[in-house]
């Protein structure tokens, strides 16, 4: 699939957006780090009317500062595992992928298979926030230690399918779960259970952002999707690409993307 650049997407489209789902990895964040630019762009978005959704791979336990401090509208964590907003009165709201007991016993399925995971790669350990999620297990890959090449990354989610986990990876971890939930089963349910949007309206008014693998089930599913210059590096990875690219990568992507949906509404 070829993309093409912001500048060719037809207005008529754009102006039908009302909602941002964004990748946090990346995407919104620069190299792990949240800038004023890409912070003062979410604000200028709620100003003008659009509702922000962050969809990260990123831990159940990142969620409280993302939607408090951040202040998105609801936050999906661990690649759809769960999902946070906060209702009219200010009280945090949850759904989970499933009940606690099952949680509990798909966690210890996780713990012990990276086990497995670090007799046949020993320099791929869980990540600094495996003790955080709820759903999944992430492993790095290039968060903090040199990317590993991506023929040993296949082979990494080689392993974790074999022992009958799903697998997705971002730009920087490994994902193993017991349960195949994903970004885009989970918007789904968000936007219809908790702001009343129907998919069909969604896939209308809705874009996405985001930069890599464990994005491929929301560029899959929504035509209006678009991926900051940094996935370039990760094409082959997955097939599903975004219909559009960014000029600019990681969080100034993110910016560009605001600034061009702003510049509709200014005009």
């Amino acid at each position: 699939m070829s993309m093409q650049a912001l500048s060719s997407w037809p207005v008529e489209q754009r102006r039908q957006v009302r909602g941002i789902l964004t990748d946090i990895d990346d995407t919104f964040s620069s190299h792990g780090k949240l800038t004023v630019a890409a912070l003062t762009a979410l604000d200028r978005a709620k100003t003008a009317g659009l509702r922000r959704i962050a969809v990260t791979g990123r831990p159940t336990y990142w969620t409280l500062p993302l939607l408090r401090l951040c202040d998105f509208d609801a936050v999906i964590a661990e690649n759809g595992a769960s999902a946070f907003w906060l209702d009219e009165e200010g009280r945090q709201q949850a759904i989970y992928y499933a009940d606690a007991a099952t949680r509990s016993q798909h966690r210890q399925r996780l713990l012990d298979f990276a086990d497995i995971m670090r007799r046949h790669f020993p320099d791929v350990l869980p990540a600094a926030d495996a003790a955080q999620r709820i759903g999944d297990l992430a492993f790095d890959i290039a968060e903090n230690i040199p990317a590993i090449p991506l023929s040993q990354l296949n082979d990494v989610v080689a392993l974790i399918r074999e022992h009958g986990f799903h697998a997705t990876t971002s730009s920087i971890h490994a994902h193993a779960s017991v349960a195949p939930f994903s970004k885009q089963s989970m918007s789904l349910r968000v936007l219809h259970e908790v702001f009343g949007i129907s998919d069909e309206a969604a896939k209308k008014t809705y874009v996405f952002i985001g930069d890599s693998a464990n994005d491929a089930s929301m560029f899959a599913h929504y035509p209006l999707s678009v991926g900051v210059a940094n996935i370039r590096k990760y094409l082959d990875r997955f097939e599903a690409h975004p219909a559009y690219v960014c000029q600019a990568e990681c969080g100034e992507g993110f910016v560009e993307l605001v600034d061009f949906l702003l510049k509709d509404k200014n005009e």
